[in-house]
This record gives C-alpha cells, sequence and structure tokens, in this order.
C-alpha cells in the first residue's frame, strides 16, 4: 500500500512539474514575443484570417468574426501598456517557478503523512498480543 502511494505521488509530482515547465515556457515565450513587439503583428494578422468554411458546422462564422474583431480592438486598445505588461510577464516566470515548489512540498507532506498512517493502521492491524 506504501508503494502504491509513492508511486501516485511520484506521477502526481510528475504532472505538476511538467504543468509548470509548460506555463513558464509560454510565459516566457509570450514575455519575449512581447517585447519584441511581434504580439501586435502576430495578432492583427491572426484576427485577418478568413474564417474556412468547415468552421460554420460547429461554430458560427460571425461570432468567429466578432472574436477576431475583439481581438484586433485589444491590442490597439492595450498597445501602450504592452511593455509594462512585457516586465510583469517576465516576473511571472520565477513565481510560477516558486509555486510549484510550493505546490510540490505540499504534495510530498501529504504522501509523507499518507505513509505514516497507512504504517500506523496496518501496523495496527497485524500486531499481535503475548499469551497471558
Amino acid at each position: 500500500m506504501k508503494i502504491a502511494l509513492w508511486v501516485v505521488m511520484a506521477l502526481l509530482a510528475l504532472l505538476w512539474t511538467a504543468g509548470a515547465a509548460l506555463a513558464a515556457g509560454a510565459t516566457g515565450w509570450a514575455a519575449g514575443l512581447i517585447a519584441s513587439g511581434q504580439a501586435i503583428e502576430l495578432g492583427t494578422s491572426a484576427a485577418q484570417i478568413p474564417v474556412p468554411q468547415w468552421i460554420a458546422l460547429w461554430v458560427d462564422p460571425a461570432l468567429v468574426q466578432a472574436t477576431q474583431q475583439a481581438v484586433l480592438w485589444t491590442l490597439s486598445t492595450f498597445r501602450d501598456s504592452l511593455p509594462w505588461l512585457s516586465a510583469m510577464l517576465g516576473w511571472l516566470v520565477p513565481l510560477i517557478w516558486i509555486g510549484w515548489g510550493v505546490g510540490l512540498l505540499a504534495l510530498l507532506a501529504v504522501a509523507a503523512g499518507g505513509h505514516l498512517l497507512i504504517g500506523r493502521f496496518a501496523g495496527a492491524r497485524t500486531r499481535t498480543f503475548p499469551a497471558a
């Protein structure tokens, strides 16, 4: 039972680490994209992509076009605050890894507590008392 607990803990720690690495990588990429000024170009070109016909089966094309216009409006509105956003995203990467460490410590604490509880309850069931 203890082995199963630690195997589950290891899998959860692996998923937690992969999620943190993915979030930190995406945040670093977004910060670099904003700092270089390519975010506006990328958003503008993405908002001008024509809507494919097959999307009409699942999503209303007018909704897609409205979303594209909302992206253009958002980029033009926040154009002046993009350098500030880039600096904020730069600070967000270390905060992601700090959150990863806190979460991993919490996961280890729960696993250690479960290990102790399993040992205590399993030991109570197998304990034999000497005959009088």
